[in-house]
Formats: C-alpha cells, sequence, structure tokens
C-alpha cells in the first residue's frame, strides 16, 4: 500500500518546470502511398535477418556485438529501453500484414494500422510476433511486442496516450557437448549441457504526454509540456539440474532455480519551451521514482534532474544540444549531446558529440539469486564519451557517406565470475575504441547494389567485434508481361568479416562473459552469402530466401558465442500486403 500511494501521489506533482524538449509538438509524418510494411525489397530481406544468426537476437541485422557492449551496460545480453513511438498521419486508413515462415520453426508475425478519426485524432499500432525453435536443441526463442500511440494535436495544444510492452522468452542450451559431432550429425540432434533452463523477460511502458501553446503570434510560441511515464521490467530465469557441479555457490536449492527480480519507475517530466523561426529552448525538471525487487531484496529511491535543450536552425544548417544533470538521488550524474548539420544539394556534413556518467544499473547494484548474491553500495560513476564525424555525397544514381567515431570508457562494470560480482577495475574497464563506416547506394534502373563496410580497432587486443566487416546486397527489378504490373525481383546478399574470439555467456545473470574470453580459441574469417527471389503486385509481395550458404564451404565447428556453432542453411518464405482504403 505504502508503494501504491507513493506512485499516486507522486503522479499527481503539479510540476511547473521542464524536461527535455516538447518534440510531440512537432509535426506528424505522413505515410506515402508508396509505403510498404517492412520498407522496400532491401529493407524487407533485412526484416528477418536475425533469423540467420546462430544466437538469435531479435532487432540486430549482424550475428557480431557492436562496440556498444564495451559500454555503459553493454555486456547484458537483452535490454529494453523507452524509446519515442513514432505518430504517423495517413491520409486514408492503412493496414499492413507481414508473414514469414520457414525452417527451424521460424515465424515473424507483424500487423501494423493507421488511420485518423474524427477529430483529427491519429491512431496508429504494430503488432509483432516472433519465434523459432533454434539450430541447436534448447534453444527456442520467442519474442511478442506491443505499440499502439492515439494523439491529437493543433497549434495551440495537443495530447498523446502511448503504450509498449515486450515479452522475450529464450531457452539457454549451455553449448554443444561434443563439437566433432556436427561433422557427422544434424545440429538438432546433437546434444548440450543443458536441457531445462530458461528465462522470461517482460518489459511494459505507459506514457501520457501534452502541451498547451500560451503565446503564438508570428515572432514565437511560448507554452508548457508534460509527460508522465510508468514503465517495468521483470526478468525471471529457470533452471532445473544437479547444480552444485555447475556452480560454486548455492544459497536456496541444489536442484531447480527460479531467479526473479523487477524495476518499476514512474517519471514525471515537465516543461516550459520556447520557438521561433530559428531556435527552440526548452528548460525545467525531470523527477523519477523507482522502486527494485529482487527475492528478499526491495530498493527504492527518487531522483531529480535539471534537463534543458537547445535546437537552432537556419537554411542549411541545424544545431542541437541537449543536457542532463542530477541534482537528487543518483550520485549527480549528467550526459551532454551536441550535433550540427550541414546540408548542401550533393554534400552533407555532420558532426556529433555524447559524454556524460552513469551509475551502473539497478541489477548491478544488488543481485538475490540461487547461485548469485551481491549488494554493492560504494558505486563509481561511469565515465562515457563519444565524437563522430559524417559527410555525404549524393549525384543521380549513386550515393555515399563515410563515418568516423571513436568512443572512450573509463570506470565500466563487467561481471566477473571469479568473484561473482561486478568490478570496474578489470581489463575491459577502460576502452578506446575507433570505427570508420563507409556505405555506398547505387542505382541505376532495375539495378540496385548497398554496401557497407566497418574498420574497428581498439586498445583492448581483442577481437570481440571484428577488426573488418563488409556486408552488401545486390538486386535487379524486372516487369513480366505486357502491363508490367507482375515485377520480380532477384537479390544476392554477402557477408565477409575478419577473424573473431569466442564469446561466453553466464545464462543466470543474462550478460556477455567478456573477461573470460580465450586467446586460444581464435575464430578464422568467415563468408557467407543469401539468395532471394520476390514478386510483388501493387502492395501484395512474396518473397522466398535461401540463407547461410557459407555452410557448404565453411567449417561445421566455427563459433561467436561459446558452444553456438555455425549454423545450416536454411529457407525462409514471406509475404506482405498492404491495405489502403
Amino acid at each position: 500500500m505504502r508503494v501504491i500511494f507513493i506512485l499516486f501521489f507522486l503522479a499527481m506533482l503539479p510540476l511547473t518546470a521542464a524536461s527535455q524538449i516538447n518534440d510531440f509538438s512537432s509535426s506528424y509524418d505522413s505515410l506515402r502511398s508508396d509505403y510498404r510494411i517492412d520498407g522496400d525489397m532491401f529493407e524487407l530481406e533485412q526484416s528477418s535477418r536475425f533469423f540467420d544468426a546462430a544466437f538469435m537476437t531479435p532487432g540486430q541485422s549482424s550475428p557480431f556485438l557492436s562496440a556498444a557492449v564495451f559500454g555503459t551496460y553493454g555486456s547484458k545480453i537483452h535490454q529494453f529501453r523507452t524509446k519515442d513511438i513514432r505518430h504517423v498521419v495517413s491520409a486514408l486508413p492503412h493496414i499492413g500484414f507481414s508473414y514469414t515462415f520457414g525452417m527451424q520453426g521460424a515465424q515473424r508475425l507483424v500487423f501494423e494500422y493507421h488511420q485518423v478519426f474524427k477529430g483529427d485524432w491519429v491512431l496508429n499500432t504494430r503488432i509483432s510476433n516472433i519465434k523459432s525453435i533454434g539450430y541447436f536443441r534448447n534453444m527456442e526463442l520467442g519474442k511478442t511486442d506491443f505499440e499502439a500511440t492515439v494523439a491529437k494535436k493543433s497549434d495551440r495544444y495537443g495530447i498523446s496516450f502511448t503504450g509498449r510492452t515486450s515479452k522475450l522468452t529464450r531457452a539457454w542450451s549451455g553449448g554443444v557437448i561434443d563439437s566433432s559431432l556436427l561433422e557427422v550429425f544434424a545440429p538438432l540432434t546433437v546434444p548440450v549441457y543443458k536441457s531445462e533452463c530458461n528465462s522470461e523477460l517482460k518489459y511494459f511502458d505507459l506514457e501520457a504526454s501534452g502541451y498547451i501553446t500560451w503565446i503564438d503570434n508570428e515572432k514565437y510560441k511560448l507554452g508548457v509540456a508534460h509527460k508522465i511515464n510508468v514503465n517495468g521490467e521483470n526478468r525471471v530465469f529457470n533452471e532445473r539440474d544437479s547444480l552444485a557441479g555447475l556452480y560454486s555457490s548455492i544459497y536456496f536449492d541444489s536442484t531447480s532455480t527460479r531467479d526473479q527480480y523487477q524495476i518499476g519507475r514512474l517519471e514525471n517530466l515537465s516543461s516550459i519551451y520556447f520557438d521561433n523561426e530559428h531556435l527552440t529552448y526548452s528548460l525545467g525538471l525531470s523527477s523519477t521514482y523507482w522502486n527494485y525487487r529482487n527475492m528478499n531484496l526491495f530498493r527504492d529511491t527518487m531522483e531529480l534532474n535539471v534537463v534543458h535543450d537547445f535546437h537552432y536552425r537556419k537554411k542549411q544548417l541545424l544545431f542541437l544540444h541537449e543536457a542532463s544533470l542530477n541534482t537528487i538521488g543518483a550520485s549527480q550524474t549528467w550526459s551532454m549531446q551536441n550535433e550540427l548539420h550541414y546540408n548542401q544539394k550533393k554534400w552533407s556534413f555532420s558532426l556529433a558529440s555524447r559524454i556524460g556518467q552513469k551509475l551502473p544499473a539497478l541489477f548491478q547494484r544488488f543481485y538475490s539469486a540461487n547461485n548469485t548474491y551481491y549488494s554493492n553500495t560504494n558505486l563509481s560513476l561511469q565515465d562515457y564519451t563519444a565524437h563522430s564525424a559524417e559527410v555525404s555525397y549524393k549525384a543521380g544514381s549513386y550515393d555515399m557517406s563515410a563515418i568516423y567515431l571513436v568512443e572512450s570508457n573509463k570506470g565500466i562494470y563487467f561481471f566477473d565470475r571469479s568473484i561473482s560480482n561486478w568490478s570496474n577495475q578489470t581489463a575491459f574497464s577502460s576502452s578506446i575504441i575507433q570505427q570508420l563506416y563507409l556505405k555506398s547506394n547505387f542505382t541505376r534502373q532495375k539495378l540496385r547494389w548497398q554496401q557497407q563496410y566497418i574498420l574497428t580497432l581498439s586498445n583492448l587486443k581483442k577481437f570481440i567485434v571484428p577488426v573488418h566487416q563488409l556486408q552488401g546486397s545486390i538486386m535487379t527489378r524486372l516487369g513480366l508481361f505486357k502491363a508490367k504490373k507482375l515485377k520480380v525481383t532477384f537479390g544476392l546478399s554477402y557477408s565477409l568479416n575478419s577473424k573473431t574470439n569466442v564469446i561466453p555467456i553466464i545464462e543466470n545473470v543474462g550478460v556477455y562473459d567478456l573477461l573470460n574470453v580465450s586467446d586460444e580459441t581464435i575464430q578464422n574469417p568467415l563468408f557467407t552469402m543469401g539468395a532471394m527471389l520476390g514478386m510483388e503486385i501493387e502492395t501484395f509481395r512474396f518473397y522466398v530466401k535461401f540463407s547461410n550458404m557459407g555452410y557448404f564451404w565453411n567449417s561445421s565447428t566455427w563459433q561467436y558465442i561459446q558452444g553456438v556453432y555455425l549454423p545450416e542453411s536454411t529457407i525462409r518464405v514471406g509475404l506482405t500486403w498492404d491495405f489502403w482504403n
């Protein structure tokens, strides 16, 4: 009852200061008549690419970890973050449907609905469901997401209600016991270390926001905005085995584990904003109440942040600045982000920087479980900086871009299996990462060729992220029959990466075990390909995709995640259909 009372009281607080920029007051995005669910054929091919990885992670098109793994919270395998749900206006009601199915029990279903109702109320919904039994035993994966938003806005006022839920279930196999069996038997028949081990993560996010413009004349706008957000996360880990032989510590039960933690947050963000032809400024306060429940642990606190941002725009120039400073409850953490964009007809230039300090996540501070227990009260702040420069060129049928990124991290907490706790004094706690992205896109008549190269260098002398990564796709499109209404697309995708380390994981904590990456298990470079055939008639599309062709020429014992070996070649079939009324 005490927690419920506090939540109710905080929601009613009449905060009169501000949060970040009132982006909700900006104009809606609009659906074009050529909009298709899951994008064009290039994007459609990529939408289910995560099925190609032996260790599937929905939302990631690459099977390799990104440089973010070295930053704050980066070693956590699955992360849920608040995000802005896009408000989209459709001149006509729109329904989009997408379904993909294939080998390894792969299924992906997506549904979208957009409509504007009487009184200018805008409704957007999106539902997606993903399932797979995986390439090896006990590696089932499931993910369900639901997003919805209802909004109404005008020059004087606006109001929005958004909601999001997500559920991710994963079975953990512990890896294949004997990789030599993969040379003889099908992967799904080879024994694995764990047969009864799984986790379930649930997340919800509810938000109500609105703004009122006090003054609106030819020179400027002055108004207030407020946002209330409630979100929560729940993780459950189950395992049944002879646990004394697997873990050094047993706190509750030696044959069965059920670990669980829950996080709840209530955030109030209020702003006073000023807007004219060239600049927008917002200033104010953000209050957050959170509570954390984990077995017999309960922690809660109140945080207060001062936030502001400044946007300046003139002709081809755009400058963005956002900053936040904690004053109560979070050890004076802070963040600052700056962006500068300059666009011409053919050339565009961008500079960006992101710096700040963060506390460890709640589950890194306190954790009580069957095989792990820690309570970290004397915590240090984690420092991060990231600077990037981008130049883009576009002329006719060809466009290209180059991005240079340098990231520096200091005092980052990683889980140390030897002490069963988090530490910021590890070999990975301080890192400098440099990356170069080269992207190109060539489109001429019936041919399209996209390519991306990533160079990654670091001071860590590990190959957790491949030094060289090359990805590309080539597609050609033909119109058949006299009316040319039936269009056929042929596509070929390819990827090549340099050597990599093998990454262990810690299932019960849900993190990558970077501190135990061995230099003795370096994996050879990997080259693989995929092919796609698609057909399109107006708003209906059908395609067949053949993936992981590299299984025919690469070693079947190649691995990136420890014990999870090279995925088999696989076939998937999919269709999409967009309805406009």
